[in-house]
C-alpha cells in the first residue's frame, strides 16, 4: 500500500524556498471540501470530478483522472455502488475484457496479528509485489517456520473468485480478517443484485490502496494494458480528519490509460458527426425539438443554420463527415426525408419523425456505440 507523502511530487518555491506539494490525489480535497461546505447538510452525498494529478512514480508523473466518491453510506451497497459504476462505464465505451481485483486493506493487517509477523512494513511490500522467494528469504531471516510459515505461504493462495474467500475464513480465524472476508461477501450478494460478480475478482494477498483506506479496496484491470486502469477503496477516517465523520467510498480511473485502451481495440473516436439537421422553413421549431430528442439519445446533432441553398447545404454536411442529414419541410405539401448520401433518402412519417429515424439507423447498425 501506498503513502501519499512517498508519491508526492515536491518542489521548491523559488522565491519563498518554501517545500510546496502538487496534487497527488483527489480523495483528500473532495473530503475537506466535503467536511466544510457540507457540513449542514444531510448524506449521502455522490460527486464526480475529473483534472491532472501529479506523481513522482512511474509510469506516468502527470495522470489525468476521473473519479466519483460515495460519502454516507457505511454498508457493503456502497462499495457495490462503486463497482457497479465502474462496471457500467467501461463496458458502454466498448472495454469488455477487463477485471476488477477486489481487496480489503483489514484482512491482510489481521493475519499479521494473529501470526506475530515482524517487520510489518517489509513485509507488505514483499507482498504487494508478489516476491515468493522474498518472502521465504524474509520467513528464513525472521526464524518463522512450522505453521505460521505454511500459513503465510498459503496467504498468497487467496487469488481469485468468491470461493477463496471461504478459504480464507478456514485459513485464518482472527476477528480483523473475518470481518474482513464478511464485509467482501455482503458486497457480492448486492452485486450479483446487479449483474456484475462477473467481472469481480477478490486478492487477499497484499494491502491495495493508499495509506488512508480502511476497508475495501479496488484495483481496475485490463490485459491489453501493463498497469492500472483505476484504484480506489473505502475510507471511513479521511472526511472526520477535516472536521465531519462520515463513511466514505470511491474510486478514480486513468483517462490516458483508457484512450490508449479505446484507440487500441479502435473503439475511440476523436469526434463523431451523427446528424445534420436542415429545415426549409423561417420558423425552426420543428428543426430544434427533432435535434433535442436526438441528442436525448446520445446522438451527436448539428443544425444547419446558414441561408443557402439546400443543395449546397447537403452538399457541405456531407463533405463535413455527418452520417445522416434530416431535411425538414422540403416541397408541398412539405415532407420530412433522411439522406444517406447526396442522392439517396427515405421519407419520414410526420406522426413520429424521431421514432422514423431510430427505427432506420438500428436497421443500418451504424451507431452501435449509440444505440
Amino acid at each position: 500500500y501506498e503513502r501519499l507523502e512517498e508519491l508526492s511530487f515536491k518542489i521548491v518555491d523559488r522565491i519563498t524556498g518554501k517545500l510546496m506539494v502538487v496534487r497527488p490525489d483527489f480523495t483528500p480535497q473532495v473530503a475537506r471540501i466535503v467536511a466544510s461546505s457540507f457540513k449542514n447538510e444531510e448524506p449521502p452525498f455522490r460527486f464526480y470530478y475529473s483534472g491532472k494529478v501529479f506523481r513522482d512514480a512511474p509510469p506516468g508523473r502527470e495522470i489525468f483522472q476521473f473519479g466519483f466518491e460515495l460519502m454516507g453510506v457505511e454498508e457493503a451497497e456502497g462499495d457495490a455502488e462503486i463497482v457497479a459504476v465502474v462496471v457500467s462505464i467501461l463496458e458502454k465505451l466498448g472495454l469488455k475484457s477487463f477485471q476488477i481485483d477486489i481487496g480489503h486493506s483489514e484482512f491482510v493487517e489481521g493475519v499479521v496479528e494473529e501470526l506475530g509477523i515482524p517487520d510489518k512494513d517489509e513485509f507488505l511490500r514483499l507482498l504487494a509485489h508478489k516476491d515468493l522467494s522474498g518472502i521465504e528469504f524474509f520467513l528464513d531471516e525472521k526464524g518463522i517456520s512450522g505453521e505460521r510459515r505454511e500459513k503465510i505461504l498459503r496467504l498468497m493462495e487467496l487469488y481469485g473468485k468468491e470461493e477463496i474467500l471461504g478459504k480464507a475464513k478456514e485459513l485464518f480465524k482472527n476477528e480483523r480478517s473475518r470481518k474482513a472476508v464478511e464485509e467482501l461477501e455482503e458486497m457480492l450478494a448486492v452485486l450479483r443484485s446487479y449483474g456484475f460478480e462477473r467481472k469481480v475478482i477478490f486478492d487477499l494477498t497484499e494491502k491495495r490502496g493508499m495509506k488512508y483506506h480502511t476497508g475495501v479496496t479496488f484495483e481496475v484491470f485490463h490485459p491489453l494494458f501493463g498497469s492500472s486502469l483505476g484504484a480506489g477503496g473505502r475510507y471511513d477516517q479521511l472526511v472526520g480528519k477535516f472536521g465531519r465523520e462520515l463513511p466514505a467510498t470511491g474510486i478514480a480511473l486513468n483517462v490516458d490509460a483508457l484512450e490508449f485502451l479505446l484507440e487500441k481495440k479502435g473503439l475511440f473516436k476523436s469526434y463523431r458527426k451523427d446528424f445534420y439537421i436542415i429545415d426549409l422553413k423561417k420558423e425552426l421549431c420543428k428543426a430544434y425539438k427533432l435535434a433535442k430528442a436526438l441528442r436525448e439519445e446520445g446522438f451527436v446533432v448539428a443544425r444547419d443554420i446558414l441561408k443557402r441553398d439546400f443543395r449546397e447545404s447537403l452538399k457541405v454536411a456531407f463533405e463535413k463527415g455527418y452520417n445522416y442529414v434530416v431535411v425538414l419541410n422540403r416541397e408541398k405539401p412539405p415532407k420530412h426525408l433522411l439522406y444517406v448520401s447526396q442522392e439517396d433518402f427515405v421519407e419520414l412519417k410526420e406522426e413520429n419523425i424521431v421514432g422514423s429515424i431510430l427505427t432506420f439507423v438500428k436497421e443500418r447498425k451504424v451507431f452501435d456505440n449509440a444505440l
